[in-house]
């Protein structure tokens, strides 16, 4: 790691591959104990949508271009598990383990992905018409 920034990134997204997995397990066990008609569910996943909205915005003043992608891909996924969470207020209840099996299968791939452009090391390009 070369620095505590990155360190931090990528904890937060080992800290994503957990809750992925976790709603990988919560769907397979099929015990739900959550309504998603509650008012509180639909803040949540409003919540979601736009923090994930705002972190694909935000991620154009990433200044490598893996960062950029790194930020993209969280904020995307982000906004894609939001409205998978709000899908479940008026999906029949027989989905609602795909929903959120697929949902946490999105954060586990979500980490995966971003841990690996973040643990990628960086390469300086040589610039043009340096020798060498």
């Amino acid at each position: 790691m070369h620095n505590v920034n990155q360190l931090f990134r990528l904890l937060n997204e080992v800290v994503f591959i957990l809750v992925g997995a976790l709603l990988l397990w919560v769907a397979l066990e099929g015990r739900y104990l959550f309504d998603p008609r509650r008012p509180s569910w639909v803040i949540v996943s409003a919540i979601l949508i736009l923090w994930g909205f705002r972190t694909w915005r935000q991620a154009r003043r990433a200044a490598m271009a893996r960062w950029r992608a790194a930020g993209r891909i969280s904020g995307g996924s982000l906004s894609v598990v939001g409205l998978l969470m709000l899908s479940l207020a008026w999906a029949p209840f027989r989905w609602t383990g795909l929903l959120l099996a697929a949902a946490g299968g999105l954060f586990v791939v979500r980490g995966l992905v971003t841990a690996a452009i973040m643990a990628m090391p960086s390469w300086r390009m040589p610039r043009a018409g340096a020798s060498r």
